[in-house]
């Protein structure tokens, strides 16, 4: 399944709560995207994606189904807009779970890969090395004792991926492509968990797990109008955190070794349907 593919999944998992989804309104800050649309039962609905970057050209459609569908367009930023839309839309069909897993490695784990540089993560994490994928990679990454971080590019991502405990992959891959052969490279290896985490994987996680992610980490928008006034003023998703923004995870199945995450690990989504 690739990315497209993906989107497609969850746009039409939740075509009949994206037609009666009204009001949109989009928000295209420095370095987020936000997006609110308002349902009949369950009011209003926020989300949060990441802002790639380009000029905005303004003009966004005004029915929220225009909007969903941008998640398929090929420009960056008019997807991104289309997945904030999406994890709007799915705030009511999701069971989040409040929890980091980045938080949350198990003792054992000795070999993190990420596709994404989290340099925030790398203060959770102690005695691991940290083998990260990123499409312009940096030749060297500051880190706190006790972990090691190398830097790989896409190309690389088997190498980087060989051995590894655990993988997070940054939603951002949805905006820019190359999802798909990522989770192709990872199952290859055997990595398990693969955990799909950030704001911009927000959204009715069943085409993600199917496409073979263990674990969809996102964003949960506690206080809309705060976190609109600080998505204008440039913050990023991890300014957010606890500030209007909660950490949130749903699983596929069973809980993992790898991970130690308090409170119900798996909770199974609700009915997309009406």
């Amino acid at each position: 399944m690739t990315g497209d593919d993906l989107l497609a999944s969850v746009r039409d998992g939740l075509r009949e709560r994206i037609v009666r989804a009204a009001d949109p309104r989009v928000v295209v800050g420095d370095r987020l995207v936000f997006v609110e649309v308002t349902d009949p039962e369950d009011g209003r609905l926020a989300g949060l994606a990441h802002r790639p970057n380009g000029p905005d050209p303004g003009g966004w459609p005004a029915e929220t189904g225009e909007l969903a569908a941008c998640s398929g367009g090929e420009d960056p930023l008019e997807r991104a807009v289309g997945i904030a839309t999406l994890n709007a839309v799915s705030v009511p069909v999701v069971d989040w779970q409040v929890g980091d897993p980045m938080a949350a490695l198990a003792p054992d784990v000795d070999v993190v890969a990420t596709v994404g540089l989290f340099r925030p993560a790398f203060g959770k994490f102690d005695d691991v090395t940290v083998r990260v994928v990123e499409r312009d990679p940096p030749e060297t990454v500051a880190a706190p004792d006790g972990v090691t971080v190398t830097t790989h590019a896409p190309s690389d991502a088997p190498e980087a991926f060989a051995d590894a405990d655990v993988c997070f992959v940054t939603g951002s891959a949805l905006v820019y492509g190359g999802l798909a052969g990522y989770l192709d490279a990872l199952a290859d290896a055997g990595v398990s968990p693969v955990v799909l985490v950030g704001a911009t994987a927000s959204f009715w996680p069943r085409p993600a797990f199917d496409a073979g992610v263990d674990l969809v980490a996102g964003a949960r928008v506690d206080a809309p109008e705060r976190v609109r006034r600080r998505v204008l003023c440039g913050d990023c998703a991890s300014d957010l955190h606890d500030d209007g923004v909660s950490k949130v995870f749903v699983a596929a199945g069973d809980d993992s070794p790898k991970l130690t995450l308090a409170g119900t690990y798996y909770r199974e989504t609700k009915e997309t349907s009406t």
